[in-house]
């Protein structure tokens, strides 16, 4: 089995063609892109008739099969694609993944995918067989230095000169949107190949694709990243996230904080707490910056202030829970005077 991040496969392609690929991942640009380095490298080779079948309700598998079984000598090679879709998958589609590798011949690459993580398949035996057959290609979302790079290489590619402040100013701008970033380079290029570009003629040019997750909104929080933070806020509620989502993963990290501080004070080591809150060693840096930053007594004042949000939140006795959020994440960044809060607010 050889598995494979995105940014490899383009080498593997240039080698040789498996006869069977497995692209999964949650990054839409980078499955995207995935996807068509296969395509063109499979045409190159002559496998020139494509066919896509997408997993949905009420799927003909037979015709599916039928097009694996009507090769023949003389038949024209061909890429198969098969798209997993987003549903669970049922006795009957994981039966019929069982057979195809027995079907697999020379005149077919088979390429399965699909919009979620390996993870969810890869106890199970058909995906088991065919990786060994052939090549599993995963991606994942960037973090924020991940992301950095690929702005760089990927400016490079098109011929850019993006000052520091110019690629720090686009990172901000559509950070978590890939797709959206590689659009506003690719504009860019066509313009202004090979000029040098800086922040000040960016700002102008560019419009705020930033799409983020409430886990980056936690990111941004426990580094202590104040405007980032309420930047990653402010796109979450644009983007209709419920308040009381963000509210509830603001009020579990605090929480999780002050259970690793307590551990901490007792001279307890952390890897145990660390494991039971599935925090990866890649994240573990940004609990120690935030335990480093707030100490017990705010922590514990923190969770008061979460905790009156939430009752103020589902009692209807908040008008403007953007605000009260902002409030709460400025908390997260580090201690300040205690001109407001939400408990006097909601109490008054």
């Amino acid at each position: 089995m050889l598995k494979l991040y995105s940014n490899q496969l383009g080498a593997q392609l240039k080698k040789s063609l498996a006869p069977v690929y497995l692209v999964f991942g949650e990054e839409p640009l980078q499955k995207m892109e995935a996807l068509d380095d296969i395509r063109a490298a499979a045409k190159k080779q002559g496998f020139d008739d494509r066919q896509s079948f997408i997993v949905e309700a009420n799927f003909e598998w037979a015709d599916f099969v039928n097009e694996l079984n009507s090769m023949s000598l003389f038949a024209q090679k061909q890429l198969l694609e098969l798209d997993l879709g987003t549903a669970k998958l049922t006795p009957t589609a994981l039966e019929q993944l069982k057979q195809l590798p027995a079907l697999l011949h020379a005149d077919v690459i088979l390429v399965l995918h699909a919009a979620k993580s390996a993870t969810e398949f890869t106890k199970q035996s058909w995906f088991k067989t065919l990786s060994e057959m052939g090549v599993q290609v995963q991606f994942y979302p960037l973090d924020d230095s991940q992301f950095m790079r690929w702005l760089k290489e990927r400016a490079q590619q098109l011929g850019l000169k993006l000052q520091t402040d110019a690629l720090q100013l686009l990172q901000h701008h559509a950070a978590g949107n890939l797709l959206a970033a590689r659009q506003e380079l690719e504009k860019l290029a066509l313009t202004h190949y090979g000029q040098w570009l800086d922040a000040a003629f960016l700002q102008q040019y560019l419009a705020d694709q930033s799409h983020f997750t409430v886990f980056q909104l936690i990111d941004a929080v426990l580094a202590g990243l104040g405007e980032e933070a309420l930047h990653r806020l402010d796109r979450l509620l644009q983007q209709d996230t419920e308040a009381v989502v963000i509210g509830w993963q603001l009020q579990k990290e605090a929480l999780t904080l002050l259970q690793l501080q307590a551990a901490e004070q007792q001279g307890l080591p952390l890897a145990d707490l660390y494991k039971k809150f599935s925090i990866w060693p890649k994240r573990q840096p940004l609990y120690q910056q935030a335990l480093l930053r707030l100490s017990s007594n705010w922590l514990h004042y923190l969770v008061q202030e979460l905790a009156c949000f939430d009752r103020g939140y589902k009692s209807g006795q908040l008008s403007h829970p953007e605000v009260a959020l902002g409030h709460l994440v400025t908390l997260f960044i580090k201690p300040v005077p205690k001109l407001f809060s939400l408990q006097q607010q909601l109490a008054s």
